[in-house]
């Protein structure tokens, strides 16, 4: 009846899918556990080779890199239930009744997304509270909150959507690297009727990176992000979209690229101090959009 799908790049999930598997051997309806490694390092290979003695675990390894999209299509393809709990690898459970939740809503539904947060103090290693900083203010989000903007809130670290749903949707794979898919994915859910309920179920978010990996990938969320505008993909309900439109309309990018510009050794400091300026980190999105939007 349940299948728990989760895509694994370079994390040590063992202690995560134990979590998962305790609580599915306490459920009522059956449940399997696929990990798809989409091409680790070697190291986290051999780590999380021990999947594989879990209960309910299926543990595969692509010989190729899928990418973000293509995996979460190919876990659709490998599952044998109706219905799709998606997670990310880097998760913790901060429930232990965090699958019967899921399964409490499962009569009638077409997605849920349960929601994330983050530790509650800043991180020790300074070099990862940028991360959690921008993490905490972003994406920690009240579930009155989420559900009075459901499309615009939704993110894939931890849904469960029917399979007969995601057939209809998948992930876009043309969208390479990280950074938008969910927007995306969200954007075609509501083009095609779907409904996305929220509810509160968060799962913890660990896998918390340093100041420059984090920025490199922001910096790939901005590429793709320019990719679905040049593909007329996205409107401006993308608040980093709608905010470069206005700049446009009123002649103010070239202010804004003279300020990052002239800043810039400063705001990459400030992105490594204890506190941090997110409209600063937001005119710095705008400014790589600007620039990926004119290559």
């Amino acid at each position: 009846m349940l299948s728990i799908l989760i895509p694994i790049y370079n994390f040590d999930v063992r202690a995560f899918v134990k979590q998962l598997s305790d609580q599915a051997q306490q459920l009522s309806v059956e449940t399997e556990i696929i990990c798809l490694d989409d091409l680790s390092e070697p190291a986290f290979k051999k780590l999380n080779a021990d999947l594989s003695t879990i209960p309910l675990v299926k543990y595969i390894e692509s010989e190729t890199n899928l990418g973000r999209s293509t995996v979460r299509n190919k876990l659709a393809e490998l599952s044998s239930y109706e219905h799709l709990l998606y997670l990310d690898c880097d998760g913790e459970c901060v429930n232990d009744d965090y699958l019967q939740q899921y399964i409490a809503q499962i009569q009638d539904y077409d997605v849920i997304y349960g929601g994330r947060i983050y530790q509650e103090f800043r991180p020790v290693d300074d070099n990862l509270h940028f991360h959690w900083y921008c993490g905490t203010a972003r994406e920690e989000i009240l579930v009155e909150v989420r559900s009075a903007n459901p499309y615009k809130t939704f993110m894939t670290n931890n849904f469960l959507i029917r399979k007969a749903v995601y057939d209809q949707v998948k992930m876009d794979e043309s969208i390479v690297g990280y950074g938008h898919e969910d927007t995306f994915f969200a954007i075609e859910l509501k083009a095609k009727g779907f409904k996305i309920k929220h509810i509160d179920n968060p799962i913890k978010h660990i896998g918390i990176e340093t100041t420059e990996v984090f920025l490199e990938k922001s910096e790939n969320g901005v590429k793709n992000l320019a990719f679905l505008m040049h593909e007329q993909k996205v409107d401006d309900s993308i608040k980093l979209v709608r905010y470069y439109h206005l700049a446009t309309k009123f002649a103010l990018m070239p202010l804004v690229r003279a300020f990052i510009k002239f800043r810039l050794t400063a705001i990459k400091q400030n992105f490594h101090s204890s506190t941090p300026n997110l409209l600063w980190f937001d005119l710095w999105k705008l400014v790589k959009l600007d620039e990926y939007l004119k290559d």
